[in-house]
């Protein structure tokens, strides 16, 4: 495959995992030729439910960044290829506001699959500001901690995840407006 091809070839599997193609084909003049161009995978659908936040904090900044608030999460669900299952209540959202502007995803929070297996999600990532709210992207890094078996090609991969506050209706759990959700697509790089 010469460095044409290979450029095509990212520049679709970028385009495929959200990242446009036009920002995908460019290439560093560093760059080889030759080399294992990750591709992401949908492994995981969550839709997950919060309460209203908790005011948290006031206006002055912690050691790093402003603390407004903090999101509850009270439970949801989850699907993807051989597992599925719910958020467990308990868990939080601890976003940090960096002085630019840019919102820290701080989440960690329990998944429990239909048979009965409890899985530990770390989801970080950024928030970063669009010209409105609803053109804010989200970014997310999620780590995952789960028992040896069935789940644990969890432990073994690198994943990346996006984030949606406009869930689709058909896949909406709050039940009243005290409660909202967040929709996260979980990638594994292949």
């Amino acid at each position: 495959m010469n460095r044409r091809d290979t450029l095509a070839l990212m520049a679709g599997t970028l385009a495929a995992g959200g990242i446009p193609a036009a920002r995908a084909a460019e290439s560093p003049s560093w760059a080889s030729p030759e080399f294992d161009i990750p591709r992401p995978e949908l492994v995981l659908e969550l839709v997950v439910t919060c309460t209203k936040p908790e005011m948290v904090g006031g206006d002055k900044a912690s050691k790093d960044g402003q603390r407004t608030t903090i999101w509850p999460i009270i439970g949801g669900t989850f699907v993807g290829k051989d597992i599925r299952g719910t958020v467990v209540p308990g868990g939080g959202d601890f976003p940090v506001i960096r002085p630019d502007g840019v919102t820290i995803i701080d989440a960690l929070y329990r998944l429990k699959t239909d048979d009965g297996v409890t899985l530990l999600i770390h989801n970080k990532g950024l928030a970063i500001p669009g010209d409105t709210p609803a053109a804010t992207r989200y970014r997310l890094s999620p780590d995952f901690t789960v028992p040896q078996g069935k789940y644990d090609w969890l432990n073994k991969g690198v994943f990346i995840a996006n984030l949606t506050i406009r869930v689709p209706q058909n896949k909406r759990l709050a039940k009243s407006e005290n409660e909202n959700d967040r929709m996260i697509h979980v990638y594994r790089l292949a």
